[in-house]
């Protein structure tokens, strides 16, 4: 989304990206204390350059690494710093409501 409707084709803008990727699925689901930065929030916060953040995964694929990407922090520790993953495992499922569409 963000190298691609963002960047390339400048179809959004990055600010309605990150929101329709972090607070608004977040909200969907009735977890207002996510997908924010603000006191009270978990701490889940993905530090990238938007000039060079890129998805490489493809559907044969699927499991290759986003670039661009400096650190990833989850409920406030690194599992991903400076690039390199840390080992660390601090999340957990979320759930939400369950809609069928028939």
């Amino acid at each position: 989304v963000l190298a691609r409707y963002v960047r390339e084709l400048k179809a959004i803008s990055l600010v309605t990206a990150i929101k329709k990727m972090t607070s608004m699925p977040a909200d969907r689901i009735g977890h207002t204390d996510r997908g924010r930065l603000q006191v009270g929030a978990f701490a889940d916060i993905v530090v990238f350059d938007a000039e060079t953040i890129q998805d490489n995964a493809t559907y044969t694929d699927p499991h290759r690494y986003a670039t661009g990407i400096d650190h990833v922090i989850i409920n406030g520790t690194f599992v991903l710093r400076s690039g390199a993953l840390t080992g660390e495992r601090p999340g957990k499922w979320l759930k939400g409501p369950a809609k069928r569409n028939n």
